[in-house]
């Protein structure tokens, strides 16, 4: 009998950035941080878009983690798991 060999899969924590930072912009204590928090939205959204041209296997893991690619985003059209959880785990997609 061969020796099977299971890969373990560390588990990878994912967040929902985008639903977070609209859940603080809709707190009506909000106040002088609505600015700055749109700012980051922007600069996130700048961020993704230069991380996907790069194509860097960890930057695209954390990407998928914080879900500011589409790929990664279970609310999105382009949502797809699979991908998704090649990108997080860093396997190559074909």
């Amino acid at each position: 009998m061969k020796n099977r060999e299971i890969k373990r899969k560390k588990l990878k924590w994912r967040i929902h950035t985008p639903n977070i930072l609209k859940e603080i912009l809709n707190n009506p204590g909000i106040g002088i941080f609505k600015i700055p928090i749109s700012v980051l939205i922007e600069l996130l959204y700048l961020v993704a878009k230069r991380a996907s041209i790069l194509n860097d296997p960890e930057l695209n893991s954390l990407m998928a983690r914080l879900t500011l690619y589409d790929v990664s985003d279970p609310l999105s059209k382009g949502y797809n798991k699979k991908t998704s959880d090649k990108l997080i785990y860093y396997e190559k997609i074909k």
